[in-house]
């Protein structure tokens, strides 16, 4: 076999074969919130809330998303991997979902006490139990949350199932459909926000909501 030959033959397996030939695959990187989540301009504050980091479990704490398929093995995605830690973007949407649907501000980075403001103050505190998808299938994040009146309320908790189809068998339509069921879980708790500020109790939602 000429040199020539020999050239273009690993060539040809390289091209075939890149992570053989010292090529990764390019990375592909996802985020739970979208461009269309920005917050409006202006409007006025009706609470605050110190939302405090989102608990997960160890298993949750990588970067690469990870995969069920439909006989429930696992799949770690070395080139598809989420923007930040699955806990800062969780948080992200809660915070500017709870603006948007009950105009409470969050109050984590720049405390405040109670004594000091006239506004209602609560404090937040998330824990992602289930954060899944089997793509082709549904994506399914359980979730549980408590909610106190500061400076000595009650705690109230809730717990929601949330599960929403994938349209899709790829990584981004997995992505995209934990991040439709992330706003889910925001909007829930923003209506159980909304409840305990205006001294309902804590209704705690269906998993079919």
């Amino acid at each position: 076999m000429t040199r020539t030959c020999t050239r273009s033959l690993l060539l040809a397996l390289c091209l075939a074969l890149p992570a053989g030939c010292g090529i990764s695959p390019p990375t592909h990187y996802h985020a739970l919130s979208r461009p269309d989540d920005a917050l409006p301009a202006s409007g006025q504050a009706r609470m605050l809330v110190e939302i405090l980091p989102v608990a997960v479990p160890e298993s949750l704490t990588r970067s690469n998303l990870v995969l069920t398929d439909e006989a429930g093995r696992v799949t770690v995605m070395e080139s598809e991997r989420w923007l930040s830690p699955i806990g800062d973007e969780l948080r992200q949407i809660l915070s500017d979902g709870l603006w948007k649907t009950a105009r409470a501000s969050d109050t984590y980075q720049a405390p405040v006490s109670g004594s000091a403001v006239t506004l209602p103050l609560f404090r937040l505190a998330v824990r992602l139990d289930r954060f899944e998808a089997v793509p082709g299938r549904a994506a399914m994040i359980d979730a549980s949350w408590t909610l106190r009146r500061l400076p000595d309320g009650a705690v109230q908790g809730c717990r929601w199932a949330g599960r929403q189809p994938v349209d899709g068998r790829d990584a981004a339509a997995a992505a995209a459909t934990l991040s439709a069921a992330s706003r889910r879980l925001a909007d829930r708790i923003g209506d159980s926000l909304r409840h305990v500020a205006a001294g309902q109790g804590l209704p705690c939602p269906d998993e079919s909501r």
